[in-house]
């Protein structure tokens, strides 16, 4: 097979994408090298409880459903607890932005894993902001009147000081137990984030901005955790 070559393009930039080519083979094996050992955790600690939750997708919501029927038939639960307190105007960009992309992904998601995502403000709210931003697939849930949040370290010492967490749980002889979540703040889910990704293969590189451009913004975002 002939080496890849673009039309009109330099021996320079040919020599020069060669060994860029080489660090990102490194990159993908570093990430595969690390999530296999994320597969080798030791058992996380059981479900504190069974918590009680509220759907907040068109059709049924503030009808409450018990945390063990999120898995369906699966083994696995990835739930992503997404910023959006009770007291918000509107959720955090950066959150809305990862939905938009986990809405369209949770269908292929969900063929082996139940996907689903929580947010702290009330069922009706949360459902009023899915309409606005077009999510119709990913399964959407509300702790409001649940612990959930405060048990794992999703919310600050309020329900309104809310945290993006990325937890994963797992189902073994009929226990559930936590298996693994983000526990960086930064990026914490910065590989499944379609904006930045993208970005990073333009010339410009990532825009030296905090969020990713939106067309709305959070007053409480701003007020409580971007000016202090």
């Amino acid at each position: 097979m002939s080496e890849l070559r673009y039309p009109n393009e330099s021996k320079t930039y040919r020599d020069a994408r060669a060994a860029l080519l080489k660090d990102e083979q490194e990159l993908v094996d570093k990430v595969k090298a690390v999530a296999e050992k994320r597969r080798k955790l030791p058992p996380g600690g059981q479900l504190k409880e069974d918590y009680v939750l509220q759907w907040a997708n068109d059709g049924k919501v503030g009808q409450r459903l018990k945390f063990s029927e999120l898995f369906g038939d699966k083994t696995t639960l990835l739930l992503y607890s997404w910023m959006f307190g009770p007291n918000w105007d509107k959720p955090c960009p950066s959150c809305t932005s990862l939905m938009d992309g986990f809405d369209r992904t949770w269908y292929s998601v969900a063929q082996d894993a139940a996907f689903a995502a929580i947010a702290k403000a009330p069922a009706e709210k949360i459902n009023a902001w899915a309409r606005e931003r077009g999510w119709s697939q990913i399964p959407l849930l509300s702790g409001y009147e649940s612990p959930y949040q405060a048990d794992y370290k999703c919310q600050g010492e309020t329900d309104d000081m809310q945290l993006p967490v990325m937890h994963v749980f797992t189902k073994r002889d009929g226990r559930i137990f936590h298996f693994w979540g983000t526990e960086s703040m930064m990026n914490h889910v910065d590989t499944v984030w379609p904006y930045w990704n993208l970005m990073d293969f333009t010339p410009e590189g990532r825009p030296d901005i905090p969020t990713p451009p939106q067309k709305f913004r959070s007053e409480f975002l701003e007020r409580h955790y971007l000016n202090k």
